[in-house]
């Protein structure tokens, strides 16, 4: 025997490779694009607050929702509507074409958010021209809000607009609600005045509070603003708020709470204001006399 050891070679036949196709490179690349959108979406979530959060969720739920709050929704009376468009809009009416059908979007609500930004703009212009009136400029709040113009106559402790518990106003602040009511004279709209305190009040045995004194107050701007040519018709409102709308809600006692705050009204914030005060109908009061069980 040979003392040689036998080498034993094995080949292997191994089988041609066999196409793998391209369907995996689209599979991935969903996942890659829908990880992505997710990603994206968490980053955007990240910046968005709670209330902002609930009004994105009511809008996912019910995309017909117009001015919707999170607590509330109101539906939109366009919902369902018909559309003339060539593409299916999933029950949305058209967008609006303006006050004629015009396509280029300006109406009724165009021109009165242009003419509450005239009177924004106008206000400002007297604030910087007029001398005696710039010094107050940090105590004029005016902004546009879903609600209409509103300008907030804001307090402050070296240079109240009233004397201490008095609904006198000072001379600075005559001038200035007269300048106001210049402003204000140019618009047809509805005008709200409400007075605010702070949380200082009188002694627990008085009688004249400041429900009292901020109402006073309110009536006091109003007459103000009708010697500055503001019709006495389109007053829409004066009442007196108390302590119950803070300015600063961290602080009751902060001298900004104390404010006189009139708003040029909307057409649709003076129906909702007409909505809540409209007084029954006649005829439904005598129906209700003459049956009054509801039989």
């Amino acid at each position: 025997m040979s003392d040689e050891q036998s080498i034993i070679i094995k080949r292997l036949n191994k089988c041609p490779h066999v196409a793998h196709g391209g369907a995996w490179k689209i599979a991935f690349a969903d996942f890659m694009t829908a990880a992505m959108a997710f990603f994206l979406m968490l980053w955007v979530l990240g910046g968005v607050n709670d209330e902002e959060m609930k009004a994105m969720a009511e809008y996912f739920r019910n995309p017909t929702v117009i001015e919707a709050s999170p607590m509330k929704l109101v539906e939109s009376d366009e919902a369902g509507q018909s559309s003339d468009s060539m593409i299916d809009m999933g029950g949305f009416k058209d967008a609006p074409k303006g006050k004629e059908g015009d396509e280029d979007g300006s109406g009724k609500e165009g021109q009165e958010q242009a003419q509450m930004e005239a009177m924004k703009i106008s206000l400002e212009q007297k604030l910087d021209q007029d001398p005696d009136l710039s010094q107050f400029k940090d105590q004029l709040k005016i902004d546009i809000t879903p609600n209409g113009l509103q300008v907030q106559i804001l307090d402050d402790r070296k240079r109240p607009m009233f004397g201490s518990g008095v609904d006198l106003p000072r001379d600075y602040a005559m001038k200035l609600l007269k300048e106001v009511g210049e402003v204000m004279a140019q618009t047809s709209n509805k005008i709200s005045i409400a007075g605010h305190t702070d949380s200082s009040g009188y002694h627990d045995q008085s009688e004249y509070t400041n429900w009292e004194l901020s109402a006073d107050r309110a009536n006091a701007a109003r007459r103000l603003l009708l010697q500055g040519g503001v019709d006495p018709k389109r007053i829409a409102q004066v009442v007196g708020l108390s302590d119950t709308v803070p300015f600063d809600s961290e602080n009751p006692y902060n001298p900004l709470n104390r404010r006189i705050s009139i708003i040029v009204l909307s057409k649709e914030a003076e129906q909702r204001l007409s909505a809540l005060s409209e007084a029954p109908v006649l005829e439904d009061l005598s129906k209700e006399l003459n049956n009054p069980l509801g039989q």
